[in-house]
């Protein structure tokens, strides 16, 4: 087996979206459960989310810059799938940016979450 550099592109790229999907699924199944089991008081629950939330960021933009190099590479700028993708892309940009305003919101961490697994479904026509 002979790994390429786009190989390597694409490994970094599937990464950055576990990095950021795994996250968020790991949050909303084991950390918010035990948070609103011990009754929504608990402080650590602030510090958990926001090193998440730098690491989310990290991972957008890394997901973002190998995305934008593996479709100029592969010239899929024309594939339906990949508009509907950057069309999900787009928008869980916007519900991030009204997350970091809107604290404590449960109906945007829900929204996230699942424009993130559309994202991933897109991800997988291409």
């Amino acid at each position: 087996m002979t790994l390429t550099g786009w190989d390597l592109v694409l490994w970094v790229h599937l990464l950055a979206m576990a990095t950021f999907v795994g996250g968020q699924i790991f949050l909303a199944v084991a950390v918010v459960p035990v948070y609103r089991a011990d009754g929504g008081e608990s402080a650590w629950l602030r510090p958990i989310a926001r090193r998440f939330g730098w690491a989310s960021l990290v991972a957008i933009g890394v997901a973002l810059v190998t995305g934008v190099a593996m479709a100029s590479r592969f010239r899929l700028w024309v594939e339906p799938a990949l508009h509907v993708k950057l069309t999900l892309v787009a928008v869980a940009l916007v519900l991030v940016a009204v997350h970091l305003r809107a604290e404590r919101n449960p109906l945007l961490h829900v929204l996230i979450l699942l424009d993130s697994l559309g994202i991933v479904l897109a991800a997988t026509m291409l």
